[in-house]
């Protein structure tokens, strides 16, 4: 057997594991949603894997934008946006465009922006450096410039020092470096230290920056352009893209890329692959990203996103008081409390579903398997009372779980290292200076 079979044999394993044990691929089974509570299995549990952090989701704007557009415009307007496209674009972009303060171009999904953009901005003359944790959709798009023979390097995750280092070193080879990062990671949702890289793009002019804000979209920033813009200097978004999701905290549908310059803009469109060859965002989501930034852009979203902060804040004040080992001590809606090997942080999920709550799973191969863990994400559907009662769930089934398998939290402290270590990170709702 090959190294790639072998690979994803045990991966294969791994997910399987879960899927036997009823705590992955899931399926709901509701007759109707209400962003609170699903029902799993014949069971009603509050909901902690949704990424709508807003909970949009069920706005009644949004709602009434989309039956308003597949009303007008059909369920699909099938048609490569080289040739035509459906009318509700133009505004939704604009819309974006405001939004973001900067030209914004939609795509249909994060993952196919990302394969869009890359091959079109990434020259032959370029390196790309990848910190080691950035989304695995910025990885798979790296390895289509590297098939072109641009070289790609990784870097150790959140290293600085390291990544100062290669740029100095590069500018004498390479015409420009580009550093590829998160915005707040998707797992541990510790934030990148996108301030101290805006310092560093005002030293180096050959270093520019490709940020995924998947996650912080809408929930955060001026307008909800999210954590990376509100930290870039404006100096450093001269050379900066930054991209986030629409079918997250946003409610809606497909990416979002959004560019220094209305020239780069049209050059993507113009050239990436996926924005030529795949369908576009259809006509009803389209009216949902034209409802929602409309939201974003007033004052409608207020009270959601005070709300959310709120529980981010309960939620880790708690946490705190009961010793909890949440990777990351960020306040963002993604909490992930650390377990160690997968089948411990199973066991500590179907405690918390035989307890009426549904959480996902962090592992293999979005984390390493060994520094496994819980991962919550909290939502304005939520009440104090639901965190209060997880936070109390997972302070009793954490060291059962730990007891069973015959581990215990000094081991799971040494298994995540310095990422328990207590540093100080900012936080993604200060605006920049």
């Amino acid at each position: 057997m090959g190294a790639i079979e072998a690979r994803l044999d045990a991966l294969d394993d791994l997910v399987m594991a879960g899927v036997s044990q009823g705590l992955a691929h899931c399926a709901a089974q509701d007759d109707q949603l209400d962003g609170r509570v699903i029902t799993v299995d014949g069971r009603r549990l509050v909901s902690f894997g949704s990424c709508s952090y807003l909970g949009l989701e069920t706005h009644p704007e949004l709602v009434a934008a989309v039956v308003d557009a597949v009303t007008r415009y059909g369920s699909q307007f099938s048609s490569s946006r080289t040739y035509l496209s459906a009318p509700g674009y133009a505004p939704a972009e604009a819309a974006l465009t405001e939004m973001f303060g900067r030209p914004a171009l939609i795509s249909p999904s994060t993952t196919m922006g990302h394969l869009a953009a890359l091959p079109v901005v990434v020259g032959s003359d370029d390196i790309v450096l990848l910190d080691a944790q950035v989304h695995f959709s910025v990885q798979v798009a790296a390895r289509l410039v590297q098939a072109d023979g641009i070289p790609v390097e990784l870097l150790p995750h959140g290293d600085l020092g390291r990544l100062e280092r290669r740029v100095v070193e590069l500018a004498r080879t390479h015409r420009r470096v580009w550093y590829m990062t998160d915005g707040i990671y998707s797992m541990y949702a510790d934030p990148a230290p996108v301030a101290q890289l805006s310092g560093l793009a005002e030293q180096h002019p050959n270093l520019w920056l490709y940020i995924d804000d998947a996650h912080a979209i809408s929930w955060t920033g001026r307008f909800g352009r999210g954590y990376a813009l509100e930290q870039l200097s404006a100096a450093a978004a001269e050379r900066a893209i930054v991209t986030g999701s629409l079918n997250k905290s946003f409610a809606a549908a497909g990416g979002v890329l959004t560019f220094p310059n209305p020239e780069l803009r049209r050059r993507v469109f113009a050239l990436g692959g996926p924005l030529i060859f795949s369908g576009p965002v259809q006509p009803p989501m389209l009216g949902a990203i034209l409802a929602s930034a409309r939201l974003h852009l007033t004052d409608a979203v207020a009270p959601r996103r005070a709300h959310l902060n709120h529980l981010i804040d309960l939620f880790n004040r708690l946490a705190a008081e009961r010793d909890l080992p949440v990777v990351s001590p960020s306040a963002t809606p993604i909490r992930c409390v650390g377990v160690g090997k997968p089948p411990l942080t199973y066991r500590v999920a179907e405690l918390l579903r035989d307890a009426g709550f549904f959480v996902d799973i962090a592992t293999s191969p979005a984390v390493p398997a060994k520094r496994s863990g819980i991962r919550i994400s909290l939502t304005a559907h939520h009440t104090d009372q639901d965190v209060v009662k997880l936070v109390e769930t997972l302070t009793a089934a954490l060291p059962q779980a730990l007891a069973e398998g015959g581990s215990s939290m000094s081991e799971l402290r040494r298994a995540f290292g310095r990422q328990l270590a207590g540093r100080v990170l900012p936080s993604p709702r200060e605006p920049a200076e």
